[in-house]
C-alpha cells in the first residue's frame, strides 16, 4: 500500500507555497491564478491588474443574493475568501497547507472558516451545505468523478457549483514535453457533467484572454536564465576544476530528459500563449442539479 505524504510533504502543496512567495514578492497581494490580460500589456508591472480582472469576471457568476454560505475549495491564501467576505458572505476554506492556511487566516482576519486538508478528505459538519462550491483554478487538482459528485452532494436545494479552471482541449501533443496549461480533458468533463445530473446554466471559454499569463511566465524564465548563463560563465572561468566537478554532478542528478526540459524553459519559448490555446480550453462553468 502506498503511503500518503502529510499534506505539507506533497508537491503540490510545495508548489503551492513557492508560488504564494513569488506572487506577494510580484504584486504585493496573494494571488496565485491567470490573469485576464485584454487590453492589457503584457508586462509584470500589469499582473496584479489582469489577476483583479480575472476576480471581477469570476464574481460575476456568483448570484445577487447577499449572506451566501460559499465553500471555497482550494482557496490559497484567502484573497478570493477576504473580498468575498466583504461582499457580506460566509466562507468556508478548503486548503491543503499549512502555510497558505496560516496566509488565510491572517487575510481573512480569522472571520473564514477554514479546514487545513484535501477537499477529498473534507468533511462537512453535520446536517452543514452550502449556496455555493467555488473551484478557481483548483478543480483540475482533484480526481474529476470525486470533484463533481462531492461537490454536488455538498449543496443546499438551491445550490450551484462554480469552475474556473483549465482544461486539455482534443488536440493530442505531439512534444516530447508535456506543454502547457493542463486539468481534465474537456470532453470528459462534459461526459461527467451529464453522468452526474448536472445542468450547465452558464459557460464561457476565456482561452484568449488568459493565455498572455504563459507568455509573461516563460519571460519571468527566459530572464532567470539569461542570468544562470552570466554567473555559470564567470564562475567557470575563475574555478575550471570546481565547475567541472558540478557538472558531474548536476548530469548524475539529472536525466538527460530532465535536463532538457530545464534547458528548454529558461532558454527557449517552446511554453507561449499559442502553444497554450492550442492545447488547452480555459473554461468558466456555472453547474446547477437537475430538480
Amino acid at each position: 500500500m502506498k503511503k500518503k505524504l502529510p499534506i505539507n510533504d506533497t508537491s503540490q502543496a510545495v508548489g503551492l507555497d513557492i508560488a504564494l512567495e513569488l506572487a506577494h514578492f510580484i504584486t504585493g497581494k496573494s494571488n496565485m491564478h491567470y490573469g485576464v490580460w485584454d487590453d492589457l500589456k503584457v508586462n509584470l508591472s500589469n499582473l496584479g491588474i489582469a489577476q483583479e480582472t480575472y476576480t471581477e469576471k469570476l464574481f460575476s457568476y456568483l448570484p445577487n443574493d447577499k449572506n451566501l454560505n460559499i465553500l471555497d475549495i482550494g482557496g490559497g491564501a484567502g484573497e478570493t475568501a477576504k473580498k468575498l467576505l466583504k461582499l457580506g458572505h460566509q466562507v468556508t476554506i478548503i486548503v491543503p497547507s499549512p502555510i497558505l492556511a496560516s496566509y488565510a487566516k491572517t487575510k481573512t482576519s480569522n472571520k473564514a472558516n477554514i479546514h487545513l486538508c484535501t477537499f477529498e478528505d473534507f468533511q462537512p459538519q453535520k446536517n452543514e451545505s452550502f449556496d455555493i462550491c467555488l473551484f478557481s483554478e483548483s478543480f483540475q487538482y482533484i480526481p474529476l468523478k470525486q470533484a463533481l459528485k462531492k461537490s454536488k452532494s455538498l449543496l443546499n436545494k438551491t445550490g450551484i457549483i462554480i469552475i474556473s479552471d483549465c482544461f486539455r482541449s482534443n488536440v493530442s501533443s505531439t512534444k516530447l514535453y508535456r506543454p502547457p496549461g493542463g486539468g481534465h480533458p474537456l470532453q470528459e468533463m462534459y461526459k461527467e457533467i451529464d453522468s452526474n445530473q448536472l445542468k450547465i446554466i452558464m459557460e464561457e471559454d476565456i482561452t484568449s484572454s488568459v493565455s498572455a499569463s504563459i507568455d509573461l511566465e516563460q519571460q519571468f524564465y527566459n530572464t532567470l536564465g539569461v542570468i544562470i548563463k552570466r554567473v555559470i560563465q564567470s564562475y567557470s572561468n575563475r574555478n575550471k576544476f570546481t565547475f567541472k566537478i558540478m557538472k558531474i554532478i548536476y548530469k548524475i542528478l539529472l536525466s538527460h530528459k530532465k535536463r532538457m526540459q530545464l534547458n528548454d524553459r529558461l532558454f527557449n519559448n517552446s511554453r507561449n500563449s499559442e502553444i497554450f490555446e492550442l492545447y488547452n480550453n480555459y473554461m468558466i462553468f456555472l453547474l446547477k442539479p437537475h430538480i
